[in-house]
């Protein structure tokens, strides 16, 4: 995917310079908030020095934090599922939550948490169902790139267009797959006390939201539930942004590759009153790749940079992630894809094959006894004395 980013945006900048093309008309910035969304501390995006309701994923006040606030209403430790963005290697994510339920032991999810690519996913990984996990593995093996962007004319460059794509077939797909049906579904986890939270990149006011999509299914609000779905699987450049009460949202991995719950609040967490819940990551891709020649050339060396810095943001959002968990006595667990499995290059490929190939290894993977990592695969980076803090016993 950023190699694809990396060579729209310059030929976007061709363009711009060879043709000095009209630009789009000024937007006024919006001064309108939303009560479905939040930063991802539970405080209000145009106030941040101040929480938002108690719909928000702070929940309960910014003291309580959100992981005792739910072992309250749900009467039980946590089962708190964590989906990173990752393109068409959800696929991997989609194997994996069937091969997890064939083990037998994949638990009913109290939170799940989803960004980018995940987005797609985490609607039918919270119901959880076998016929969820078809719609999954139909939405990440039975399409091809045709059945999520078509490409536009480049004249149109020239003339306004604010993106490579038109993605009026992802539209299409949200259409057949988030229905009337699905967000009653939904909006009975939200009376059941089990919620579902989705990340997008505010491009405005360069902010991470995150969605309360639970209580936006709960309203019957199908055409929003879909609109930030829609938003936070839009790499910007590539795909065009939504806009939703006059913010203009993208992929939520523009900011941050997950959604971490769980680190709310200025006091300790108090021990968990049911015992330990768990934390599980699923990693839409591969937590290290083997050394491979970069091509010396702008768009090899812009690529590999960037592939180098989003990786170390998903590297120390996995280190919160687990700082959160210990930090509430709940164990953490993680998976990546394995890195033999050939994912190609490109993550906005959509290559059927590649989608394949990531899917069986999910599906190989989530089968297996223990797949799990119980640590961040670089956590050994941090000094002894940083690992004892984190670790120390309550």
């Amino acid at each position: 995917m950023h190699r694809c980013l990396v060579t729209a945006l310059a030929s976007l900048v061709v363009v711009l310079i060879a043709s000095g093309c009209a630009s789009a008309p000024e937007r006024p910035l919006s001064r309108e908030g939303s009560r479905y969304a939040s930063l991802p501390n539970g405080k209000d995006p145009l106030d941040p020095s101040r929480p938002v309701g108690r719909h928000s994923v702070a929940h309960a006040s910014a003291a309580e934090g959100v992981i005792p606030h739910f072992e309250a209403r749900r009467g039980h430790a946590l089962q708190i599922l964590v989906l990173s963005g990752g393109g068409q290697n959800g696929a991997f994510g989609a194997g994996f939550l069937r091969g997890w339920r064939q083990r037998g032991d994949r638990p009913e999810l109290d939170i799940v948490t989803g960004v980018s690519t995940a987005a797609l996913l985490a609607t039918h990984a919270l119901l959880g169902t076998p016929a969820d996990d078809a719609v999954l593995e139909k939405i990440f093996t039975h399409v091809g790139d045709r059945s999520i962007y078509r490409t536009r004319p480049w004249i149109g460059l020239l003339f306004g267009n604010n993106s490579i794509y038109d993605t009026s077939p992802l539209q299409e797909l949200l259409d057949r797959y988030i229905t009337d049906e699905v967000l009653r579904r939904v909006a009975a986890a939200y009376d059941d006390d089990r919620r579902l939270w989705v990340g997008t990149t505010n491009l405005d006011y360069e902010q991470t939201w995150v969605w309360n999509l639970t209580l936006i299914a709960k309203e019957g609000k199908l055409d929003l539930y879909k609109k930030v779905l829609r938003a936070s699987a839009s790499p910007p450049v590539a795909f065009p942004p939504v806009e939703i009460d006059g913010h203009l949202f993208a992929d939520g991995g523009v900011r941050q590759n997950i959604v971490v719950v769980g680190l709310t609040g200025r006091q300790r967490p108090a021990p968990p009153r049911f015992g330990a819940g768990t934390v599980y990551v699923i990693q839409n891709g591969k937590a290290s790749s083997p050394p491979a020649p970069v091509n010396n050339d702008l768009l090899g060396v812009a690529g590999s940079s960037l592939d180098v810095m989003l990786t170390n943001s998903m590297e120390s959002l996995l280190v919160r992630a687990y700082v959160a968990a210990q930090a509430h006595g709940y164990r953490f667990k993680t998976v990546a894809i394995p890195e033999r499995v050939d994912i190609g290059h490109n993550a906005l490929a959509f290559d059927p094959s590649q989608m394949r190939a990531a899917f069986d290894a999910g599906l190989a993977l989530g089968q297996q006894p223990d797949p799990w990592l119980t640590d961040p695969p670089f956590l050994s980076d941090l000094p002894p004395w940083a690992l004892e803090l984190i670790r120390a016993p309550r």
